[in-house]
Order: structure tokens, then sequence, then C-alpha cells
């Protein structure tokens, strides 16, 4: 038996954080599904503090967010 696709809104919230741009992917009820900011040439993924990626791009980051909170809901 297959699922029924659900779509779900994600919003991108662009925030300083100590002189850094933080972008938060977010669901409507304001929960954060995780964190993008630049680091050097690459870009972290955070999941949770414990928790993050460093990947090529920021759509790669995005991608790998949207797949673990797919992955684990």
């Amino acid at each position: 038996m297959s699922r029924k696709e659900k779509n779900i809104e994600i919003l991108e919230v662009e925030k300083n954080i100590n002189g850094k741009l933080v972008t938060e992917l977010q669901l409507p009820n304001k929960q954060v599904i995780g964190t993008i900011f630049e680091d050097g040439s690459r870009f972290v993924a955070q999941l949770s503090p414990e928790k993050s990626f460093k990947v090529g791009s920021r759509n790669e980051a995005m991608g790998l967010l949207l797949r673990e909170y797919h992955l684990h809901k």
C-alpha cells in the first residue's frame, strides 16, 4: 500500500546572529527544522547543536535538512 503524498510549507527566515547571516528553515508553527550558515567557502547544515554537516552549496544544505526532516517524521 502506498502513502499519499503530503505537501508541507517551509519558511526561510534569515537572521543575523553574531555577525553571521543564518537561514532557518521553519514550519508555519515556528518549529525550526534546521539552520544553514556559511563557513568559509562551504556551508554548514545544522540539525541540532550536536549534529551538523558541511556541504558545498546552500541548495545542497537545504536538501539535506529537508531529507533528514522527512526521514524522521
